[in-house]
């Protein structure tokens, strides 16, 4: 729908009429100038939910600049405290971004819906990329406010808790995760060296952590003299929580992977079957993983729409494709 022509901007007044939310992610100020803000249409509709998830939300100094997902990761912190000690600015390697700005919004959304319910009334959703990755960074902000340290990126280890991260093995890399000192104290016995217990430095997870530097290189002589799938049994049969890091080309035979339906395929138009992730969401009620459509083409649907929910005949339709309205 061209929204610059009144005569698209009409169809999204009416489909606002007959709709439970309106979902768009325009820069904040954009929908205002085509007269399609939330002050607009919840007059059309005082029930619809308007969400809108912009790179820095409906207020504030940075409202209407642009934004990406890796612009996000930068001013909200988290790719400062991404990374290896030194190295230069390293982002998180899927789009953190825009996907916890997904979930936020679906969660806004949700919420919106359920508390529609008791009042009778919509409302406007205001989610930001900025404000999802603020919201994710955990312990740094507490470790800040309470005795001034600014974190810094420390590569897979966790900042409060030792050990709990990765170990070069014999051929690899291993994830090791003492989360408690029931665990640790399993650890020093299932690797042979039950003495580091008795090392004052070493004998809380405080210390452990204080004293990272000095038990960083005892943990790696250990580590590194067997394989990782020789770690992995040990550890898996004496409680210790570990993990082999995973490539992706392993995640299609990982057979927790498989068992849980997280890598399925589907059929696309125009280029057969091709894999995707599954629904992280298992609910009870679904016994099966259902296998969505296909990502429509850009315009695949709006003649169905325009149909269904605005009774427009083929003659309105071929019309407003003619003046270039609809596509």
């Amino acid at each position: 729908i061209d929204l610059k022509k009144p005569e698209g901007k009409q169809i999204i007044k009416e489909l606002t009429k007959v709709s439970d939310v309106v979902l768009e992610n325009f820069r904040p100020g954009t929908t205002r100038k085509l007269g399609l803000s939330y002050d607009v249409l919840s007059k059309i509709n005082p029930r619809v939910i308007y969400a809108a998830v912009s790179g820095f939300g409906h207020s504030g100094p940075y409202s209407e600049r642009p934004a990406y997902d890796m612009i996000a990761q930068a001013l909200g912190g988290i790719m400062s405290i991404t990374g290896q000690p030194g190295g230069e600015p390293t982002r998180v390697g899927s789009s953190i971004g825009d996907i916890i700005a997904g979930m936020f919004g679906a969660i806004g959304i949700i919420s919106a819906v359920y508390e529609r319910v008791f009042t009778g009334k919509g409302q406007m959703v205001d989610v930001a990329m900025l404000d999802g990755q603020v919201a994710v960074l955990e312990n740094a902000i507490a470790r800040y406010a309470i005795n001034g340290e600014v974190p810094g990126p420390i590569g897979s280890r966790h900042p409060s808790i030792t050990p709990f991260g990765g170990f070069k093995t014999k051929d690899s890399w291993i994830i090791i995760a003492c989360g408690n000192q029931a665990i640790w104290e399993r650890f020093c016995k299932v690797v042979g060296r039950e003495d580091l217990l008795e090392v004052e430095e070493f004998e809380t997870n405080e210390k452990r952590t204080k004293n990272y530097e000095k038990i960083k290189p005892i943990l790696g002589e250990i580590i590194i003299q067997k394989t990782t799938e020789e770690w992995l049994k040990i550890f898996e049969s004496n409680s210790v929580p570990s993990s082999a890091i995973n490539t992706v080309d392993k995640l299609f035979n990982d057979p927790q992977v498989k068992a849980r339906k997280m890598i399925i395929q589907a059929e696309q138009p125009g280029m057969g079957k091709i894999y995707v992730a599954g629904n992280p969401i298992k609910l009870s009620t679904l016994t099966e993983e259902v296998v969505t459509d296909p990502a429509p083409k850009i315009g695949e649907h709006t003649d169905e729409i325009l149909q269904s929910f605005l009774n427009y005949d083929d003659a309105k339709i071929n019309e407003l494709k003619k003046q270039r309205v609809i596509f």
